[in-house]
């Protein structure tokens, strides 16, 4: 069984409800972690998640609500006594640099006694950049996990794109798509067709400045979204404005019908959790 837990469904605004972007996609012990925003390592520990059992992080670009807990979530791994770096896949450019560097500015005082001898005397952070590309790629294998990338549309933000997580077992592959911030573009596509839960952004075209849905997906385009390429399950997440009243939820799931999908469909809350069944 492979589940999809929401750790932070949040935008840059701050909301003592939602955290930063960071989506993890749990295989038994292990997991693979999309994105760490704000308060990611937190939610992660709060829903269970052993951080040394952290296959990889996975970033989709380098906007501050997906990568400012990541020094948080290196440091925080190392003293719960991990042995190994923690593993960072990032397209080549500002988000790879900064996971490179994300822990420079710390002394090593500052970690000094706190993490088991065997942890070594630093956290370290093992960043493997990938150059991004508009047809789906193999960034990551390790395992029984591979992670698929292909480029995303969050201009004038570059390199953003989305990824692709499957987990292979007796059973089958399990397979979780997952957007990162992005209007719906062919990157995407390609990589939702057919999977067992997709992880999308989405606004209310109504509720929005006009600007921002240049760069962001409305919801009812999500809808169509899902409607061609046929997730088993869609999962809303950095949803604008974010749906703190029931008839914010129901207005999200009438734009996602209003473009033509039908299947089960969640509006996203931190600690979400949603199974995706091998197919």
């Amino acid at each position: 069984m492979v589940d999809v837990v929401i750790l932070g469904s949040g935008t840059p605004v701050p909301d003592p409800d939602r955290a930063g972007s960071a989506v993890a996609v749990v295989a038994g012990a292990e997991w693979v972690l999309v994105d760490c925003g704000r308060a990611a390592t937190q939610r992660a520990v709060s829903a269970g998640l052993d951080l040394r059992d952290l296959v990889a992080v996975a970033l989709t670009h380098h906007h501050s609500d997906h990568i400012s807990d990541l020094a948080t979530l290196a440091t925080t791994r190392w003293s719960g006594g991990a042995t190994t770096p923690l593993t960072v896949v990032a397209p080549a450019g500002p988000a790879a640099r900064f996971a490179a560097r994300c822990l420079d500015v710390y002394d090593d005082q500052a970690f000094h006694s706190q993490a088991p001898a065997a942890a070594g005397p630093r956290p370290v952070v093992d960043t493997r950049p990938f150059d991004a590309t508009g047809e789906p790629a193999t960034v990551f294998t390790v395992g029984r996990w591979r992670v698929t990338s292909a480029l995303a549309d969050h201009h004038p933000v570059e390199p953003a794109v989305g990824y692709l997580v499957e987990h292979r077992s007796e059973h089958g592959s399990a397979r979780v798509a997952v957007s990162g911030d992005t209007a719906v573009c062919p990157g995407v596509r390609a990589l939702a067709r057919n999977v067992d839960v997709l992880v999308h952004e989405a606004l209310l075209a109504d509720r929005v400045a006009p600007s921002l849905l240049d760069w962001n997906p409305e919801a009812r385009t999500v809808g169509q979204l899902a409607a061609e390429t046929r997730p088993k399950a869609l999962v809303l997440t950095h949803m604008i404005p974010a749906p703190t009243t029931p008839d914010l939820e129901a207005a999200y799931l009438t734009a996602i019908r209003a473009g033509g999908f039908p299947g089960p469909t969640r509006v996203a809350h931190d600690g979400l959790r949603v199974t995706a069944t091998p197919g």
